[in-house]
């Protein structure tokens, strides 16, 4: 007498003692043609197997289903390819690259999603969009992406420049303008946030981490790398308008997620430090715009930067 998905098999109790149990449930899954693995019974060792439960001797009874004879699917395993890992519980050491290896952790597709996110003013950033775990590939990514894209920008501006004031001049590269973007972009998205971190660490207000300060600093600078493409267009008044408007969403997207973390304080202190990571962001933002979309010829100012008017004619 069997039920749908089980089968009994009488074995005799000598033969199962004096022969492997292995042996026995190998004998018979080849009678009955079975072969799915993994509903295989394990036991432990001290164990015995009484043919329908395993039973440890002198301490206490397993209760088990006999799954190796039935022909339900097997059970899903609990991870999925997309699902997210969490990180190692590694010890903290500035020499310890396993410690590191979770922050970055990430694929392109969520870093862009991320960038995304992040260039609509919002909080609660690292919780709901981060799922509370940032990494630090992304950040990472941006400002190399902008330090690039800046000076591409800007040399291809200089060159634009000098062919409608002289098209007769040849443009020249100006290499120290590379190693400027990468002080200003490195020393804000870097420096900065770490600096802040500190801040908040010493007054004893905030509860997060360095990986946080510089992971809101970096994504806030991925809305500037689309703004150095549209700074392109020779017009004054509308770069003014794409570099003020990035700035702003930025900023307030850095005091937003900020001031979320150090919103918990009753400290004064707190509300400097919200102050002054807007006057910083308005002051790069500012020094951004002077440094990389101005109307220079390799460093050399040619010419006012005009107010909406095109670059062959300024006043």
């Amino acid at each position: 007498m069997s039920q749908p998905g089980y089968a009994i098999v009488d074995v005799d109790e000598e033969v199962c003692e004096s022969l492997p149990r292995l042996a026995v449930v190998l004998i018979v899954r080849s009678l009955l043609h079975l072969t799915p693995y993994d509903s295989f019974p394990r036991r432990s060792v001290g164990e015995r197997y009484d043919g329908s439960s395993f039973q440890q001797f002198g301490v206490q009874k397993y209760e088990y289903r006999d799954t190796f004879l039935t022909t339900d699917p097997a059970p899903q395993r609990p991870h999925s390819p997309g699902s997210r890992r969490d990180a190692p519980d590694v010890p903290f050491s500035p020499f310890n690259l396993a410690y590191y290896q979770s922050y970055f952790d990430v694929d392109t597709s969520t870093v862009f999603k991320r960038v995304g996110l992040a260039m609509i003013p919002r909080d609660g950033f690292i919780a709901e969009v981060c799922d509370g775990q940032i990494d630090l590939y992304g950040p990472f990514w941006t400002l190399t992406t902008l330090i690039l894209f800046l000076y591409t920008t800007s040399t291809l501006t200089a060159s634009i420049t000098q062919y409608l004031s002289a098209p007769d001049s040849h443009a020249s590269s100006n290499l120290p303008l590379l190693s400027t973007a990468f002080s200003v972009v490195y020393i804000y998205g870097l420096l900065v946030p770490t600096l802040l971190w500190g801040a908040t660490k010493w007054l004893g207000v905030g509860e997060w981490g360095a990986a946080e300060a510089l992971g809101l600093y970096g994504y806030a600078m991925g809305i500037f790398v689309p703004v150095s493409i549209l700074c392109l267009i020779p017009v004054g008044i509308l770069r003014w308008v794409l570099v003020g408007a990035s700035a702003f969403s930025s900023g307030y997207f850095l005091i937003r997620n900020i001031y979320s973390v150090l919103a918990s304080a009753d400290n004064n202190m707190s509300r400097l430090l919200i102050i002054i990571v807007g006057v910083l962001h308005a002051a790069m933002a500012l020094a951004m715009k002077v440094l990389f979309f101005s109307y220079a010829v390799a460093g050399v100012i040619v010419g006012p930067d005009p107010i909406g008017n095109p670059i062959g004619n300024p006043e």
